[in-house]
């Protein structure tokens, strides 16, 4: 599964020899000015560095052998220091990431979506993208249906990602028409069941069974604004470069796949200390 990701910025080894050797230089003129404010003549006795005795007439082209003596002999310092710089990239990086992922999902917020589970008025909100075929959704569906029972705060709005076949996208539509009629959960918990058929026809004859307006669902599957709506809902999934479900988003965080309901509960409790 795919989230927002920013490519990272891959250092060739000539862009590493490249720093090593700018930090060295600057390194060996800190370490020259030091030496000759402070008339220091034991340069030659160093075990680190054999420089000329007049370091004033030091050229360019005499650096590369220093340099290259300086990495020989102290290879733990240069490895020290790439890796060092890599932690600092990779810091710089997670927080951009982090920053940019806020704000896709403040822009999935600002989303009006009347397809939800649980309670409405409730303080909270997660996010569920889903697919009516993906074996782990419906597991999922049977931990949030445990969370219900116990916590009554909580509202999970769902998120068509129909990505495993035709007969996924045709799922989501009759769940998308349904929703018009004001019986969405009804059907997305039937889709979700062990119950559930395995042809469209045998589905419409066991919804309207359960008092589903089928008339309704069958005049509104094909419609503009149902295939509008999927897009709609496409397009959400690619702000977060999704690309498999379950995928969650649950306060700030991202969460991609299937997790048990003592990891929900803890990221619940992580992202919404007061829920309850």
């Amino acid at each position: 599964m795919g989230l927002y990701t920013k490519k990272r910025n891959t250092f060739s080894i000539k862009n590493i020899l490249f720093l090593i050797i700018a930090i060295l230089f600057c390194y060996l003129i800190y370490f020259f000015y030091s030496t000759y404010t402070q008339q220091n003549n034991t340069i030659q006795n160093s075990n680190f560095l054999n420089f000329p005795e007049n370091n004033q007439s030091l050229q360019l082209n005499e650096l590369e052998p220093l340099i290259k003596k300086i990495i020989s002999e102290n290879p733990e310092l240069i490895l020290e220091s790439v890796k060092k710089f890599q932690i600092e990239q990779s810091k710089i990086e997670k927080a951009q990431l982090d920053s940019k992922n806020k704000e896709l999902i403040q822009e999935l917020k600002s989303y009006e979506n009347s397809m939800f589970i649980g309670f409405n008025n409730a303080d909270t909100t997660i996010y569920e993208f889903v697919d009516y075929n993906c074996g782990y959704c419906q597991k999922f569906h049977d931990v949030l249906l445990e969370l219900f029972a116990d916590n009554k705060n909580l509202r999970v709005e769902i998120i068509q990602l129909p990505i495993l076949s035709n007969f996924s996208v045709d799922l989501a539509k009759i769940a998308m028409a349904a929703n018009l009629t004001g019986d969405f959960e009804k059907v997305h918990n039937y889709l979700y069941s062990s119950e559930r058929r395995s042809d469209l026809p045998e589905i419409f004859a066991d919804l309207f069974l359960r008092g589903i307006d089928i008339k309704s669902i069958k005049e509104n599957i094909n419609s503009v604004q149902i295939t509008n709506k999927i897009k709609e809902h496409k397009a959400l999934a690619d702000l977060f470069r999704l690309n498999g479900t379950p995928a969650l988003i649950i306060g700030n965080e991202i969460v991609p796949g299937y997790i048990d309901l003592l990891k929900l509960m803890e990221i619940i409790s992580k992202e919404f200390p007061n829920n309850a």
